[in-house]
C-alpha cells in the first residue's frame, strides 16, 4: 500500500507539472491506468515503453466432463469437443494435452488461432486396451505458456457379450478339376449384442484360399459378413485343409473345416449363368436364353453334343462337333415352349470327347389361360309372347394366366346377350358375368346357343339355350259371379264385395268398373288397375234402397281381356220402413224427487248413454229410437230438486223384432 500512496502522490504532482508538457501527461495517465489494477499485479509497468504486453487470453473447452459409453476392448469410440476463445484478445493454442495414451484427439491442426469469441471443434477418441474403468484429462496449451480449463474424461470400458455363428462348420467341395475351381460361402453371423471384432482370417490346406472379406473386420450386433471359400487344386487327390476366424467372440476361434479331391484334365468346361429360370411363359409362345460355355483351361475341348431334356426345352446356335480353345466361350439358346400349363424341370447336357458332360438345369413354368361358363346351359322355359325372361351367366378365369375374350356370339330366335363389354380380360381365378335373354316372337319350342371366343384353348366355348315361347292370353275370373243383397229397408244399406282375378298369362289393364241399378254403388276398389297373371283386386259394392220392391243391377268391369267374364250381376229387395218403440215404466222414489232419467246401451251392463232431453216427471217413457234386428238395456235414475241423480236402478232388456 506504501508503494500505490507513493504512486499516486507522484500521479497529483505530474498531473500538476503536467500543463508544460503532454508528453508527461501521457506517462502518467499510463501509470494511473495501472493504478488501477495494482491488486492483480503491475511491477512490469514502471517500464512505459513496454511494446507487448501480455494479452488477457481464456480457453474454453466444453463439454467439461466427456463420458465415453461401455465398449467392446479393442474398439474405438469418439465423442466431439468445442475450443472456445472466451477473453478480448486472439489466442494461438499451440497443443492439445491428455493425460492418457488411450486417448487421442482429431480434426484440429495445432498452432491454431482463435479470435475474441471464436471457437471450433474436433473429435477426441478412445481406444479401449482393456476391461477397467478408464479416465483422464484434456486441457490446450497457449503460446503464452497459459493453459484452458481442463475437460474430464471419462470411460466405462468392459466386455460386451459377442458371439460368432457360422453358418457351417465344414465344406466339402467334392472332385473339382486340376486347375478348376469351386467356390462356396460361409456366413459368419454377430449373434451378439454388441460389435464383433473379427481380428484374423486365416487358411491352411492345398489349393484352399478365402476372399469376399477381409480382416481386420467389424460386424455390428445381428448383421452378417459372407466369406467366400474357393477351392483351386494344382495336382490331382484329395485336399483337406482349415479356415481359422479369430475375434472379440466368446467363441474367440471358430473353425471351418474344408475337403476337396482334385480331378485331373487340362481344361474346364464351365456355365454362365449356372441355371435357367424362365418363370411363367404362356403355352403356346416361346422364351428364349442365352448360355455361355467357356473353357477356363489350358487346352482346348471339343463338344461333342449338346442335349435338351424336359418337355417344351431346346436348344439352338450351335452345331456339333466344335472345338473350345482354352479361354473361349461359345454361346448357345435355350427356348422354352410349354404346349400346356404346367411345371416343366429339365436340363441342357454339353458332352465332350471324354465323356465329360457340364449339365445347365433349366425350369419354367407354363401358363394357360382358361374358360369356364356357368351355368353350361341355360334353359328358359315357358315365356309368354311379348314378355322377356332374363338369366346370369359367370366367365372365370380357370387358368393360369391372363384370359381374353374377344368375341361373343348368339343363335336362336329371340335370344340375345346384353352385359358384356369387349375385350375382357380376366386375371386367373377373376370372374365377370353377362346376361342372357329371351323374349320369344312366337309360339314353340327355340334353341340356341351362346358362343364365346378367347385365348383359352377350348375356345370357342358354348353356352346351350332354350325355351318355349307360349300365346299370349289375357282372361279375367270373377268371385263370386253374382251379389244378392237380400231384403233390405229402405233408407238402410248395407255392402258387399267380388275379387277379380287375372286367370290368363299376360298382364290385363282394367281401365275401370261401373254399376248400373240406381240402388248400386261401388265403395271400394273401382279405379284403374293392371293385373299380372294370378294377380287379383277386390271390389265393393253398397245396396241402398230408396223404394220398396226387388232391384236389379250389375257392375261391368271395363278391360283388355278377351272370352272371359265382363261383369257381376247384383240383386236385392227393399223393404218398406217399419218404426218400433220400447215401452219402460218405472215405480216412484220413496223420496222427493224433480224427475227421472232414462239410459240405454248396447251392450248389458255398461256404456249407458242418456236418452231423454230432458226430466222425465212421470213413470213411464217410450224409446223410438231403436232398430229392427237389435236388443237393448236400459236403466233409470231419479234427480232431486238440488240436482243430485240417484245411482242407476236396476237392468232391463228389450229385443226389438
Amino acid at each position: 500500500m506504501a508503494r500505490l500512496n507513493e504512486m499516486a502522490g507522484n500521479a497529483e504532482k505530474g498531473l500538476r507539472e503536467g500543463k508544460k508538457s503532454g508528453r508527461a501527461l501521457a506517462a502518467l495517465l499510463a501509470v494511473v491506468a495501472c493504478v488501477g489494477a495494482g491488486l492483480s499485479g503491475c511491477a512490469g509497468l514502471a517500464n512505459t515503453t513496454n511494446a507487448s504486453p501480455t494479452p488477457q487470453e481464456t480457453i474454453q473447452i466444453s463439454p467439461s466432463i466427456i463420458t465415453f459409453p461401455k465398449t467392446t476392448v479393442g474398439q474405438t469410440t469418439s465423442q466431439t469437443a468445442t475450443l472456445t476463445n472466451t477473453g478480448n484478445d486472439s489466442v494461438t493454442v499451440t497443443q492439445l494435452a491428455l493425460s492418457s495414451t488411450e486417448f487421442a484427439v482429431s480434426g484440429l491442426s495445432t498452432p491454431l488461432t482463435l479470435g475474441p469469441g471464436q471457437s471450433t471443434k474436433f473429435q477426441v477418441s478412445y481406444n479401449t486396451r482393456n476391461a477397467t474403468t478408464t479416465s483422464g484429462t484434456l486441457s490446450a496449451m497457449t503460446s503464452h505458456g497459459g493453459h484452458s480449463s481442463h475437460a474430464k474424461l471419462n470411460v466405462q470400458s468392459g466386455s460386451v457379450a459377442t458371439s460368432l455363428a457360422l453358418s457351417a462348420t465344414a465344406l466339402n467341395f467334392g472332385s473339382v478339376l486340376v486347375n478348376g475351381s469351386s467356390t462356396q460361402n460361409v456366413t459368419l453371423k454377430n449373434s451378439g449384442s454388441s460389435d464383433l471384432q473379427v481380428s484374423q482370417i486365416g487358411v491352411a490346406g492345398n489349393g484352399f484360399s478365402v476372399g469376399g472379406v477381409t480382416a481386420p473386420l467389424t460386424i455390428p450386433a445381428g448383421q452378417s459378413a459372407t466369406l467366400q471359400t474357393k477351392y483351386s487344386p494344382t495336382t490331382v487327390g484329395g485336399n483337406t485343409g482349415t479356415i481359422t476366424i479369430s475375434s472379440n467372440a466368446t467363441n474367440a476361434t471358430a473353425n471351418v473345416a474344408l475337403s476337396g479331391n482334385g480331378v485331373a484334365g487340362t481344361y474346364t468346361m464351365s456355365l454362365s449363368p449356372a441355371s435357367l429360370s424362365f418363370g411363367n411363359v404362356n403355352a403356346g409362345s416361346t422364351a428364349k436364353q442365352t448360355v455361355q460355355l467357356s473353357n477356363t483351361g489350358n487346352s482346348s475341348v471339343t463338344l461333342t453334343q449338346v442335349a435338351a431334356s424336359g418337355s417344351g426345352i431346346s436348344v439352338s446356335g450351335i452345331s456339333t462337333p466344335v472345338t473350345i480353345a482354352p479361354s473361349q466361350n461359345v454361346s448357345v439358346t435355350v427356348q422354352y415352349a410349354p404346349s400346356a400349363s404346367g411345371t416343366t424341370s429339365g436340363s441342357v447336357t454339353f458332352t465332350n470327347t471324354q465323356g465329360v458332360n457340364a449339365v445347365e438345369a433349366v425350369t419354367g413354368v407354363g401358363v394357360q389361360a382358361g374358360i369356364s361358363l356357368t351355368p353350361g346351359s341355360a334353359s328358359f322355359g315357358s315365356v309368354v309372347s311379348g314378355n322377356t325372361n332374363s338369366q346370369t351367366i359367370q366367365i372365370k378365369n380357370s387358368g393360369t394366366s391372363n384370359l381374353t375374350v374377344s368375341q361373343a356370339t348368339v343363335t336362336g330366335t329371340g335370344f340375345s346377350v346384353s352385359g358384356l363389354t369387349l375385350p375382357l380380360n380376366l386375371a386367373p381365378g377373376q370372374s365377370g358375368n353377362f346376361n342372357v335373354q329371351y323374349a320369344p316372337q312366337a309360339a314353340g319350342n327355340v334353341n340356341g346357343a351362346v358362343s364365346i371366343v378367347s385365348n383359352a384353348p377350348n375356345s370357342p366355348a358354348t353356352v346351350a339355350l332354350s325355351g318355349t315361347g307360349v300365346a299370349a292370353s289375357h282372361t279375367l275370373g270373377v268371385s263370386p259371379g253374382s251379389l244378392n243383397f237380400g231384403s233390405l229397408t229402405d233408407g238402410t244399406s248395407t255392402t258387399q264385395g267380388f275379387t277379380v282375378t287375372n286367370t290368363g298369362n299376360s298382364d290385363v289393364a282394367i281401365s275401370g268398373f261401373t254399376a248400373t241399378g240406381t240402388a248400386y254403388s261401388i265403395v271400394g276398389g273401382g279405379g284403374a288397375v293392371t293385373l299380372s297373371p294370378n294377380q287379383r283386386t277386390s271390389v265393393s259394392v253398397q245396396f241402398a234402397p230408396t223404394t220398396t220392391g226387388t232391384a236389379n243391377g250389375s257392375v261391368n268391369i271395363l278391360s283388355n281381356a278377351t272370352g272371359s267374364t265382363s261383369s257381376v250381376a247384383l240383386s236385392g229387395n227393399g223393404t218398406a220402413v217399419t218404426s218400433h218403440s220400447v215401452a219402460l215404466n218405472w215405480g216412484a222414489s220413496t223420496s222427493s224427487v224433480a224427475g227421472y232419467n232414462v239410459y240405454r246401451s248396447g251392450v248389458s251392463g255398461s256404456a249407458y248413454v242418456k236418452v231423454n232431453s230432458s226430466l222425465v216427471s212421470g213413470m213411464s217413457y217410450a224409446d223410438s229410437g231403436v232398430q229392427s234386428g237389435l236388443t237393448y238395456y236400459y236403466v233409470a235414475t231419479s234427480v232431486d230438486s238440488s240436482g243430485m241423480e240417484s245411482v242407476y236402478s236396476n237392468e232391463v232388456n228389450a229385443v226389438v223384432p
